[in-house]
């Protein structure tokens, strides 16, 4: 009997699929407005194994199903970044990004450029996001998506942009900067949050305040429990969902059971026992991805498991290093017992020592007065050129008076000349701080040249037709970069 159960479903069910194969798009269409609307609904798990069944269809019609093909792809990975699992949302939508330059479909490559934006902005690889925007930013200016379609691109490329910059130790413009506050200021919280947090790096790295980072920190917080919550509730759904499943398959079992020992005909009963299997396998389908993910966590919980384990080896070593080290400590110290008749020679060795020392401090000594001597020849060369014999310092043998001095490198052929000047008379002092730090000005350079120099602020302030507050605050950004420079 269940042979011939087996026997009549078969048949049936080849019949079946040879009408479908006629309608092989209707079936993906179906497939894939399935998937979708399990992701609308939140169900992330039944929406991936549809959008892989889309997409495994699509293998056998790859000239008319290309379209479903990367729209599943496209999804699947949107669910993977939901479920914060970046590395499978990356391989998909880089797959997407290869297929559709090689198909030249536009606007897959469109849609994966920015999802990619989005994951590298996530991951800390400003490099890369900051291509794909570029990518994504070039294609729509090509193609000229509508409005719909492109809505939250310019913001993308503004943080891929500023996160390129920021990595690259590249100066930021006042306008970037402030598109970048703005966006600090969206009702979004994921793009408030990553411009938070780019501005809070941004300011570290540059002046060392942290004007923004409580806020990042707050925003920060809220975002990651709004994910929690969003996992939480999730995983609420799909446990109720499976409880509901579970019972509705055995309820569907009890009832094939009842109505195959009734009063309906062979035939039925085991079209209707078959088409009951074919539920319960791709019910086995779904549990069975559910309990890959599960391996894959516990796969990274154990390699986190083999990394301690090493730290702990490390730490072993470390110790019987340590143990062999006081060994060796003992040995030396019989070795010095052994050698304490050798004393009278050891005091010759020290007298000889602090002889050579003396003769060492007295070489640091003519050495310390050639420096002197030196700085004040290149100070009097100094004071003979035509700006530096108005320079207001201490030892200044002209003493030039306010009104010699006002306005004397309020220019950029003033400032020029004074570098050249410095140049040729302290062997190429401001090109060689120029050559050490590239982010300096020529401004910057004329700066730290009069402090070098030792004049005061209110006299900088008069050279340069400057504010005392002015020379005030460029000395301590120019002291900021020099510290972070060393």
């Amino acid at each position: 009997m269940k042979i011939y159960f087996k026997t009549s479903a078969i048949i049936i069910l080849s019949l079946l699929l040879t009408n479908c194969r006629k309608e092989a798009t209707s079936y993906l269409q179906r497939t894939y407005e399935e998937a979708v609307k399990l992701h609308k609904e939140g169900n992330l798990n039944d929406a991936i194994f549809y959008y892989q069944l889309t997409a495994l269809n699509c293998q056998y019609h790859p000239e008319d199903s290309l379209t479903y093909w990367w729209k599943a792809m496209c999804g699947q990975g949107e669910v993977w970044r939901q479920k914060n699992f970046l590395d499978h949302a990356r391989t998909d939508f880089e797959t997407v990004l290869q297929t559709a330059s090689k198909y030249r479909l536009d606007t897959a490559e469109y849609i994966a450029s920015r999802k990619l934006t989005l994951i590298s902005l996530e991951r800390q690889h400003y490099d890369e996001a900051y291509s794909y925007a570029m990518r994504a930013w070039k294609m729509a200016a090509k193609k000229r998506y509508p409005k719909t379609m492109t809505n939250g691109q310019e913001n993308e490329r503004i943080l891929a942009g500023f996160a390129h910059a920021l990595s690259g130790g590249q100066a930021v413009s006042d306008t970037v900067f402030g598109q970048l506050e703005k966006l600090a200021a969206s009702s979004s919280l994921e793009l408030r949050t990553t411009a938070l947090k780019l501005l809070s790096l941004y300011e570290m790295q540059d002046s060392g305040k942290r004007s923004h980072l409580s806020q990042y920190i707050e925003n920060e917080n809220e975002y990651w429990s709004q994910r929690f919550q969003k996992f939480t509730d999730a995983s609420e759904r799909e446990k109720k969902q499976l409880i509901a499943e579970r019972d509705a398959i055995a309820a569907e079992q009890k009832n094939t059971l009842f109505i195959s020992l009734t009063i309906f005909t062979l035939l039925l009963g085991g079209s209707l026992y078959a088409m009951a299997d074919h539920r319960r396998k791709h019910e086995l389908d779904r549990i069975r991805l559910i309990l890959n993910q599960k391996e894959q966590t516990i796969h990274i919980l154990e390699e986190k498991r083999e990394s301690s384990e090493k730290l702990l080896s490390r730490l072993k070593e470390k110790e019987e290093r340590m143990a062999e080290l006081e060994r060796r400590a003992q040995k030396l110290d019989e070795m010095q017992k052994l050698f304490g008749d050798r004393k009278e020679d050891m005091e010759k060795a020290t007298r000889e020592m602090e002889e050579l020392n003396s003769l060492k401090d007295q070489i640091q000594q003519k050495e310390k007065e050639w420096e002197t001597t030196e700085q004040q020849l290149r100070n009097r060369l100094l004071y003979s050129m035509e700006i530096g014999r108005k320079l207001p310092t201490a030892d200044n043998p002209y003493q030039p008076t306010l009104k010699e001095y006002t306005n004397l490198i309020a220019t950029d052929e003033k400032k020029i000349l004074f570098l050249r000047e410095i140049d040729y008379c302290f062997n190429n002092f401001a090109s060689g701080l120029q050559k050490i730090t590239p982010s300096l000005t020529m401004y910057d350079v004329v700066h730290c040249c009069l402090f070098r120099l030792g004049i005061r602020t209110s006299d900088i302030a008069a050279m340069c037709s400057l504010a005392n507050s002015t020379i005030s605050c460029r000395r301590k950004r120019l002291e900021a970069k020099m510290e972070a420079k060393t």
